[in-house]
Formats: structure tokens, sequence, C-alpha cells
């Protein structure tokens, strides 16, 4: 009997062997030759020939649904915990039975990236998490079922769904906050002879914010901001301590 097609848009994810949910959109995680290319003396023939080995970044979109394992690994690289995990992704059927892998090894998390936040948004919001991995490879799927009751019966989280709060200033009519992306830079270091390089942490980018706030609440902004910008009372004590708060449904 000739095999059907399996369905897009069913992808699981699993970390060191343990399943961490359901993702919406997997992209990348591509195997790349580099090729060089030598002039031939005076016959104007080229040869070619393959070099290095190169894999691009996975990048996954992710409900708050997502599994303990990911969180978890998200954290410990926003603390320069620089910790490297291999996994899988199976591409599932509509049984969310296993049917194509693709495997990495000792990857990054490089970027992650929150939507923009708006009150009057009520579509469902995804992180877009990029993982750059030292190796990937593919194999074909076991066939058997991938943990259903991670993520698939989990409510979605709105993108109007959200708290802010920034030292004591009236944050309770924040409208909307636009999207950013946190990133760790990745570095490829190329050893001796060996066609694949090692991949290391480097440097930590913490994003801006852009805030909207309402008009009702902008004279105590305003004070903050001629005490701050303008007057010069910018020391390391007169920073503001904020937070944002993903709430659920």
């Amino acid at each position: 009997m000739t095999a059907r097609s399996f369905s897009g848009g069913r992808f699981s994810v699993t970390l060191d062997g343990t399943p961490t949910g359901f993702i919406k959109k997997v992209s990348g995680g591509i195997a790349k030759g580099n090729v060089t290319t030598h002039d031939s003396g005076s016959d104007n023939k080229q040869t070619k020939h393959l070099a290095t080995i190169e894999y691009t970044d996975i990048v996954l979109e992710v409900g708050m649904g997502m599994g303990k394992g990911l969180y978890e690994w998200i954290r410990a690289s926003f603390d320069k915990g620089h910790i490297t995990k291999s996994g899988e992704i199976h591409a599932c059927d509509f049984d969310y039975k296993s049917m194509a892998i693709r495997g990495f090894r000792d990857a990054h998390i490089s970027k992650v990236t929150v939507p923009t936040l708006d009150g009057s948004d009520k579509n469902a919001g995804y992180l877009t998490i990029t993982l750059t991995p030292e190796q990937i490879d593919y194999q074909k799927g076991t066939g058997s079922a991938i943990a259903p009751s991670l993520g698939t019966k989990t409510k979605k989280w709105l993108n109007s769904n959200f708290k802010f709060e920034l030292g004591g200033l009236p944050c309770a009519r924040v409208a909307k906050i636009d999207t950013f992306t946190w990133e760790q830079k990745v570095i490829s270091d190329e050893v001796g002879s060996f066609r694949i390089p090692t991949k290391h942490a480097a440097k930590v980018t913490v994003p801006n914010l852009t805030v909207y706030i309402s008009m009702a609440d902008y004279w105590d902004w305003a004070e903050w901001h001629r005490t701050f910008v303008v007057e010069g009372k910018c020391t390391d004590s007169d920073e503001l301590t904020g937070s944002i708060t993903f709430l659920g449904p």
C-alpha cells in the first residue's frame, strides 16, 4: 500500500530525549555544502570542490504551552548559562505520529523574539526561538505517537494578555509594546582539518523596549523623563526595574 502524505503544521520538539510539546511552525535546519572554485591555468576552465559543511539556524514558533524543558533552556541562556542541548524535531501526521525527524546536536539558543503585545489584538501569540546547532541530520520517522498530551489541549495565549510594570510608574493602561528580540551571538570556531566547525556562545544583546502609554498617565512618565533624561539623574540607583507578565486567557 502506498504511504499517505503527512500533514504540515504538526511538529513536536524533543530535548535530550524529553518531549517539550508541539510547535506551530519550524523552518531552517538545512545542511549545506560550501563550494570553492579554482581557476585552472590558461584554459579558462574552472573546477569546483566541496569544502566545509554549514548548518543553517532552526527557527521555531512556539506557544506558551511549551514544555518546562524549553522554558528552562531559555532562562539558562538569558542568565548566560550557555547551555547547549541536542534534540529532535518530529514532523507528525494527523494523529501526531512521527513521520520524519530532523535531529540537531549541541545547539545554542541564539534569539528569542516576543511578538507585538497589543491590548486590541485577539490573535494567538507565539514566541519565535532561533536555535544555532553544531550539526543536523535527517532520519525516517518512528511511526509512534509523540506525547499527544503535551500542548494539544492547552488554551492559546493571546497577544492582548499581558501586564507591564516599571518601578512606581502608572502602567495599568499600557496599550502596546512593540516586538523585541533578545540575542546571544554564536561564533564558529574552525578547528584544524575538521569540516564541521564548533559553535560557542559570545556576546549577549538585550533589546530596548518601546511602550505605548495612555495620555491619562502622561505627566507621571514625563516627570520621570525630565529628571532621568533632561536633568541627568541617571545613575544605577536611579534606574527602574520592571517586568512583562504573560497572562492566561
